[in-house]
């Protein structure tokens, strides 16, 4: 699928233009992952969340900018979606965050949490957390994920050690039952790998799979009934 295609289903479902900037520059990987953002929130919608975009400052955005790398809640300048539901905690989901894991900084360069950091490709979590990850300029700690997203968008099927990162996050994170691997392609290995390890796989999921689609969102559903 062309670029052009997915970014005019994301801007469709978030009924907004994306910034320029960032969909000048954007990949497919960037947009799929934007994309697979946007099955989330309809998720959420269906289910009676209200959702909005805003950034780090808490305005309302109207020109949506998503992180092209690795980055850390606390930067402005980012949009992320925030969800509000009665009787539920408000959550906020974010895309291309690094999350304080399990192991202890030993070795490497220390980081204000003292734990190695993981990126995360889609994060949802607590808006309470998340502002006090703002206040602090302190990246979230792997306790507080609701849900978690990494996705893969390829040419060609997956490898084997694409289940093998994806089951890793989940131990060193303690996401079982909260993560999902989602591809626009397949792999029966890493389906076997990965399942077995409680992390969810949606495969195909594309805008030409209506099915996937529904499956993903399923998923999301499934997931968010559970949060706090």
């Amino acid at each position: 699928m062309a670029a052009s295609d997915l970014l005019k289903v994301i801007e469709g479902a978030l009924g907004v233009a994306l910034d320029l900037g960032y969909a000048a520059k954007a990949e497919q990987h960037d947009l799929f992952e934007a994309y697979v953002l946007t099955l989330l929130l309809e998720a959420a919608k269906g289910m009676g969340w209200s959702l909005s975009l805003r950034d780090g400052t808490g305005a309302t955005v109207t020109a949506p900018i998503f992180r092209r790398g690795p980055g850390r809640l606390p930067s402005p300048g980012f949009t992320f979606a925030r969800m509000t539901k009665p009787g539920k905690q408000d959550l906020e989901a974010h895309l291309g965050v690094k999350v304080a894991g399990r192991t202890a900084v030993g070795v490497s360069a220390a980081t204000m949490s003292g734990s190695l950091l993981h990126e995360f490709d889609l994060l949802v979590l607590p808006a309470v957390d998340a502002a006090a990850c703002r206040a602090a300029n302190a990246d979230p700690h792997h306790g507080v994920v609701v849900v978690h997203g990494e996705m893969k968008y390829f040419g060609g099927n997956l490898s084997l050690p694409i289940g093998r990162a994806s089951v890793g996050m989940a131990a060193e994170c303690v996401l079982g039952g909260k993560s999902v691997l989602v591809t626009n392609r397949m792999g029966l290995t890493v389906q076997d790998l990965v399942e077995h390890h409680d992390v969810a796989f949606r495969y195909r999921v594309t805008p030409k799979s209506p099915t996937a689609e529904r499956h993903v969102r399923s998923w999301f559903q499934s997931v968010l009934r559970l949060a706090p």
